[in-house]
Formats: C-alpha cells, structure tokens, sequence
C-alpha cells in the first residue's frame, strides 16, 4: 500500500496545480516500473552521482501529472546513499523547483532507509496494511522513527476490506453509525 498512496498523494497535488517530484526511495526492491511505462536510462543513483543531469532521469507521467524519478540498482548501500552529503543538496534544489516532493520508501522495519531518508524530509506519512500489520509491528516501527527522533506527521490505513468490516460490527452502508441520525431526521 506504501507505493499506491504515495502515488496517490502525487496525482492528488498535481491535480491542485502543485509542482509534483514522485522519488522511488525503494532502491532495493523497485516497484514503480509496475506503474509506469516509461523507462528513462538512470534513475535515482545517476542523478545523485552527477553523471547525468537531473533532466535527464526525471520524466513527466501524464497521467499523474507530476514528474517521476526511478530507482535503479546500485552496489551502493542504500542507507548510505540518503544519508550522503549528495542528498541533501540533491533534496535542496529539488525544494527550489518543486511544491512537493514526494519518497516512496521501503517499509520502516526491514532497513534503516525510511529513518535516513526521514532526516531530509518535512512530513513523514506511516502507511498500515488493516488487519495484516500486527499491533506489535506498528508500535516497533513507530519506536524506530521516534529513536531518531522523528515525528509522523500522518497515518494511512491502507487495503481496509469492507467484509472484513462486518466482523468489527462496521457493516451496512454507513457501518455502525447507520442509526445514528435516524430521528433527526423523520417528519
């Protein structure tokens, strides 16, 4: 669910009229070639090496109506590579062109990627699967943003299965507050 809201978000500023940049921080297990047909030659890893200009890499989907910056495998360490000096001004000039920039990154707790590349952004968005993420798993990750001092800004429950509602007593077409305005509302 990370990818699809990020996505999401993305197409849902540029559609206010917002400058979007839509970054696969997921540099080991890269996803957005499922989403996206075009396929420039380098991605994240040149941009940020320098060897191709950033106009180069980045790509306008018109679709979401925002630009779009690929991943792309690298030997490089990933949590290394966002916590370099590179990124950082990488992150500046892309604040001076765009409204929005936006990181799609790998889940918090499998590596350290989502916390380094948390110390370069404004808002971080916490995206939970319902009913698969454990309660245990929530509070591991929530106490690793916090362990470097980092704030969620937002949370995202994701995949929510309306069947699946109905054992939580949320069923019908307006869930548990299905009654709630009965009698306001009756002559």
């Amino acid at each position: 669910g990370k990818t699809t809201e990020a996505i999401a978000l993305a197409q849902n500023l540029a559609g206010l009229g917002k400058k979007v940049l839509l970054i696969e921080g997921d540099i080991r297990r890269r996803t957005f070639s499922q989403y996206f047909d075009t396929q420039p030659k380098g991605g994240v890893i040149a941009a940020l090496s320098g060897e191709t200009p950033i106009h180069e890499v980045v790509f306008h989907d018109e679709r979401l109506g925002a630009d779009v910056l690929m991943g792309e495998k690298s030997r490089v360490n990933a949590a290394d590579l966002f916590s370099s000096e590179k990124f950082r001004e990488f992150m500046a000039k892309a604040r001076e062109v765009y409204d929005f920039v936006i990181i799609d990154t790998p889940p918090v707790l499998v590596v350290p990627d989502a916390r380094v590349i948390g110390q370069h952004v404004d808002a971080i968005i916490f995206a939970v699967a319902w009913d698969k993420t454990q309660r245990g798993q929530v509070s591991a990750a929530l106490r690793e943003f916090d362990a470097v001092n980092l704030r969620i800004t937002g949370l995202v429950l994701s995949q929510i299965d309306p069947k699946g509602m109905r054992r939580y007593g949320y069923g019908g077409k307006y869930g548990a507050y299905a009654s709630y305005g009965q009698g306001y509302y009756e002559a």
